[in-house]
């Protein structure tokens, strides 16, 4: 009797799980956010400037995705216009990433804030080893100058 009282536990425990993970999953496809106009899940690419591309992070590999937020590593590049950005160069570094803060735009639940971090505390061209911004920005932004010419 104990016996049977113990598999029925286990299965019991066994199906809740494979149910939040199952909801879990089914959820985490209904996060996006934003490369610049463009929504997307789990990018490959994230830009800070979307005129130029001044600043970017790319080939994004990421750990976890989720209303949670979102966790991975990449490349952070910057644009150094010197002695104009014609003629600048690049500087990269590996990097940490995180976005948080999931709000509803246009219909959709987007992590809106990224931050990137760098691996060895190294500095990057803002003079911190850390850069951060707002993913939506552009949308939200482009939503009322339409609201509101």
């Amino acid at each position: 009797m104990k016996r049977s009282g113990l598999i029925a536990g286990l299965i019991i425990i066994a199906l809740t799980a494979g149910s939040v993970l199952a909801f879990g999953k089914s959820y985490a496809r209904d996060i996006y956010t934003y490369d610049c106009e463009y929504l997307d899940q789990r990018p490959e690419q994230l830009t800070k400037f979307c005129a130029d591309a001044g600043v970017v992070v790319y080939d994004i590999k990421w750990k976890s995705w989720g209303y949670n937020g979102a966790q991975g590593t990449g490349t952070y590049s910057e644009k150094i216009c010197e002695p104009n950005c014609a003629e600048g160069t690049r500087v990269e570094e590996q990097v940490d990433i995180y976005l948080s803060g999931v709000e509803v735009i246009e219909g959709k639940r987007v992590l809106r804030y990224l931050n990137v971090n760098t691996r060895d505390g190294v500095l990057l061209p803002n003079g911190n080893p850390y850069d951060n911004w707002d993913v939506a920005e552009y949308v939200v932004n482009m939503k009322d100058f339409e609201n509101n010419g």
